[in-house]
């Protein structure tokens, strides 16, 4: 009884965490600085899909694409690749992640307002490191730019 009593414990701080989490994420995405317009009855923006599949985004969109849209957050999926491929190596399967990857973050990149292109850019190095090692065919080491990735994607969370 009291080790499940300390799972359910567990799961509640969990879920709280995760939920303020998210809370203060989407609060930071649309903070600007000014107090919030009148609440309306119908929503302006759908946070569950995008837009468009291929039109601009806003800075409120941008936020989303990287933290909020798919099962698995874009940045996480970056940095769960980076850290993959760090301590695995580079093997066929990872080079078709960090592949797509760095197609995603291209597609992005194309669609988000100025101020986010320079971010993406940065996140993206280590994953155009990648291709251009593939596409080169030398077999040698393989060294990646984590740092750049690194920077990119707080210079990006600091633009939410």
């Amino acid at each position: 009884m009291i080790l499940r009593s300390r799972r359910v414990a567990a799961r509640t701080a969990a879920v709280a965490v995760t939920g303020l989490t998210l809370a203060l994420l989407l609060s930071a995405c649309g903070s600007d600085g000014e107090p919030d317009a009148e609440a309306s009855g119908t929503p302006s923006v759908t946070v569950t899909e995008p837009q468009s599949d291929d039109g601009p985004l806003n800075a409120n969109e941008a936020c989303a694409a990287m933290y909020v849209y798919d099962d698995e957050h874009l940045a996480d999926r970056v940095a769960a690749a980076l850290l993959d491929v760090s301590q695995d190596g580079l093997d066929p399967t990872m080079a078709d992640r960090m592949h797509a990857l760095a197609i995603d973050l291209g597609r992005l990149q194309d669609r988000v307002p100025e101020e986010f292109r320079d971010p993406i850019a940065q996140i993206r190095v280590p994953f155009v490191q990648v291709q251009e090692k593939l596409d080169a065919m030398d077999g040698g080491d393989l060294q990646l730019d984590i740092g750049a990735a690194t920077e990119g994607l707080r210079a990006y969370e600091a633009l939410c």
